[in-house]
């Protein structure tokens, strides 16, 4: 009973806070830009965001690719040739927009599962099993690069924010407590 009070108020201080942090208003470089617009409905994949020249996808995406200002970002799923099944075509919408995360939120901030953990995974996992694609490409904006790349398997420590996380006695102290040895009995 204990733990499931202790989940529900976790849950509703992340809510509060998802609300708080998605209600700011900054300044942004795309100000006609909504994230919703990347999206044909909500938890779609993205849209294509540029005009269908070449119909395999792989020769820009399997690697990344920059061209002038333009970037291809990698693909999180190359084994799945007819990217068009699930990606739709749209003209004129800026892939990236700057967000909270980069000016607002600083890693520390971030939700943990335990006090002394690496932040949550703050997306969906589904269809992103390698991390690396999105976190180590250099297409990508700085703000979603990792700074260690060289661990490769990211969810032995991060996991997702919607999983329900069974928080164990040893991992329930706190940082400090943790540093200085001290044990729950």
């Amino acid at each position: 009973m204990k733990r499931n009070c202790t989940f529900l108020l976790n849950s509703a201080t992340f809510a509060i806070f998802c609300f708080i942090a998605c209600d700011k208003k900054t300044d942004s470089a795309y100000p006609d830009y909504h994230r919703a617009d990347l999206r044909m409905y909500e938890g779609a994949p993205p849209v294509i965001p540029h005009a269908l020249r070449n119909r395999d996808c792989l020769d820009c995406h399997a690697h990344g690719m920059m061209v002038e200002d333009k970037t291809a970002p990698v693909t999180p799923h190359p084994q799945f040739a007819n990217c068009m099944q699930c990606h739709v075509p749209q003209q004129n919408v800026t892939p990236f927009r700057e967000n909270n995360f980069k000016s607002d939120v600083k890693v520390a901030a971030l939700p943990k599962a335990n006090p002394s953990g690496p932040p949550l995974i703050p997306h969906r996992v589904f269809m992103r099993e390698n991390c690396l694609v999105c976190h180590n490409d250099p297409t990508r904006k700085e703000v979603v690069q990792t700074t260690h790349p060289e661990r490769i398997n990211c969810r032995q420590c991060h996991v997702a924010q919607n999983a329900e996380v069974e928080l164990f006695q040893e991992n329930q102290r706190t940082p400090d407590a943790f540093a200085a040895g001290a044990r729950i009995e």
